[in-house]
C-alpha cells in the first residue's frame, strides 16, 4: 500500500536527512542511559532525573518517527516534526537555565547551541515544508478557494475540497 512520495527537500538530502535522524536517536538512547545512572545532583526536586529521562525518551520517539514517517506519510510527519521541534526548544531552555555555574552552564550552552536549536530550526522547517507541501498536493495550487486551475490539458479542471482521488496521500490507499 505505497502511498504518494512528497519531496520536502531536494532528493539527494532526503537519505541523509532520514539515517541523520536516526542517528540521533540512536545517540539519544545512549544520552538516556547515561543520564539514568549518572549520579544525582545538588537539586532537591523529587524525580529530577527521571522527568530529564522521560524527556530524552519523548525526543528520541520524535526523532525516530521523523525519520520513519519522512518522506512517505507527510499526514503525519507535519505535527510529528513540529512536537519534536517543540521538545527540543523546551530541553535547550531547561538546560540552560538550569545548570549550575561553571562547566555544567557553559556545557548546557554548547549543547543548545549545538545540537538542541539547530535540531529545532531543522525540524520546525520540515513540518512547515511538509504541511505545505501537503496542502499543495491536496487543494491544488491555486487552492481550495482560489478559481478552477488549469487541468493540463488546455481545459479548465474542477478544484477538490478534499485529497485527489487515487491519491493515497498518507500512505493508505482508496
Amino acid at each position: 500500500m505505497g502511498g504518494a512520495q512528497v519531496r520536502i527537500f531536494e532528493q539527494r538530502y532526503e537519505l541523509r536527512l532520514r539515517l541523520g535522524l536516526a542517528a540521533l536517536a540512536v545517540v539519544l538512547v545512549v544520552w538516556i542511559f547515561m543520564m539514568g545512572v549518572a549520579p544525582q545532583g545538588h537539586a532537591e526536586v523529587r524525580n529530577w532525573s527521571s522527568s530529564w529521562i522521560g524527556l530524552d525518551v519523548l525526543e528520541f520517539l520524535g526523532l525516530l518517527g521523523t525519520a520513519l514517517l519522512y518522506p512517505r506519510r507527510p499526514a503525519l510527519l507535519a505535527p510529528v516534526a513540529a512536537a519534536t521541534a517543540t521538545l527540543f526548544g523546551i530541553d535547550a531552555w531547561f538546560d540552560t537555565m538550569t545548570a549550575l555555574a561553571g562547566a555544567d552552564w557553559y556545557t548546557a550552552w554548547a549543547f543548545a547551541l549545538v545540537a538542541e536549536v539547530p535540531l529545532t530550526a531543522l525540524l520546525a522547517t520540515l513540518a512547515i515544508r511538509s504541511a505545505r507541501r501537503l496542502d499543495r498536493l491536496v487543494s491544488g495550487p491555486e487552492g481550495v478557494d482560489g478559481p478552477d486551475r488549469v487541468d493540463g490539458q488546455g481545459g479548465v479542471g474542477q478544484v477538490h475540497a478534499g485529497p485527489v482521488p487515487g491519491a493515497a496521500l498518507d500512505g493508505v490507499s482508496d
